[in-house]
């Protein structure tokens, strides 16, 4: 059965700074039905405290505990690379800084860094590109925290995303990023599956982006979902490609509330996924 879902949040439960309809009673619900939670985000602006005082603004309480954003996914996988610390440039914004420093050894170093992280940044300049491709010629490992090429925001507005800055970057410098830790790669969804403590079996993924989103729950092993409340529009779903198809697709948070608290088993893993049930 569902014991737990791996939910986005950007599209999915708010776009910008608004709730969608449905999201403040959402995990409630899922409480009642005892079915776990973990908001997994690409966006890497904001600590798991930031990202917890931004949904309560919203009427949505989520504990700390229970978010896992690619900021802290960069952070637990540069102490992997360099357990003693390592010195950093990170374009991005001040509390992925903090994330990443909160490491212990990791200092910030702007000549020659060994990485160089790139996440979104609202207040990008010329002057943070050009230190960040110095300093990936000058050897450092190019570290994206997600490759989203845009950022839902109210209104149905589509903002420029962290891909976008790795685009530019990764343009100077005449490569892509030697790792991307948001969706749609796994990383993310693996370190959740490691907190819940169960199997991708027994986990539904949930997003509103086909090409990061179910895709990376494709390549953790686990059921994937699509509510089209954020960038991936329903005219879009027929067309996927294999591997963006999800295992079911939903249209606001009302329809997969009502499948995840009310079905005892998960959707099937259809790897073709031609006919994957679109909830009417």
């Amino acid at each position: 059965m569902i014991k737990a879902l791996l939910l986005d949040m950007d599209g999915v439960i708010y776009r910008g700074d608004q709730a969608l309809p449905g999201a403040a009673g959402f995990l409630p619900a899922l409480q009642r039905a005892g079915v776990s939670v973990i908001l997994v985000t690409n966006n890497s602006t904001r600590t798991a405290t930031g990202v917890a005082a931004k949904l309560a603004q919203m009427g949505i309480q989520a504990p700390v505990e229970s978010i896992l954003t690619s900021a802290q996914a960069t952070a637990r996988w540069l102490h992997t690379q360099a357990p003693a610390g390592a010195g950093v440039y990170i374009v991005g914004s001040a509390d992925l800084a903090n994330v990443v420093l909160e490491q212990p050894g990791f200092q910030i170093d702007a000549e020659r860094p060994d990485f160089v992280v790139v996440g979104l940044d609202t207040e990008v300049t010329y002057a943070k590109l050009r230190t960040a491709s110095l300093g990936l010629l000058r050897g450092a490992r190019f570290v994206a925290t997600n490759v989203d090429s845009s950022l839902p925001v109210e209104g149905g507005e589509l903002w420029p995303g962290a891909g976008a800055i790795v685009a530019a970057i990764a343009t100077t410098v005449g490569r892509p990023p030697d790792v991307i830790l948001g969706k749609p790669e796994p990383w993310l969804f693996q370190q959740a599956l490691e907190i819940l403590k169960l199997p991708p079996a027994a986990v539904l993924a949930v997003g509103d982006r086909a090409e990061t989103d179910i895709v990376a729950g494709k390549r953790a092993g686990v059921p994937t979902a699509l509510v089209l409340t954020g960038v991936t529009r329903p005219d879009e779903v027929a067309g996927l490609a294999p591997e963006m198809r999800p295992d079911y697709v939903f249209k606001n948070l009302e329809e997969l509330r009502a499948f995840a608290c009310a079905v005892p088993t998960p959707a099937p893993k259809n790897p073709d996924a031609e006919d994957s049930p679109a909830v009417d």
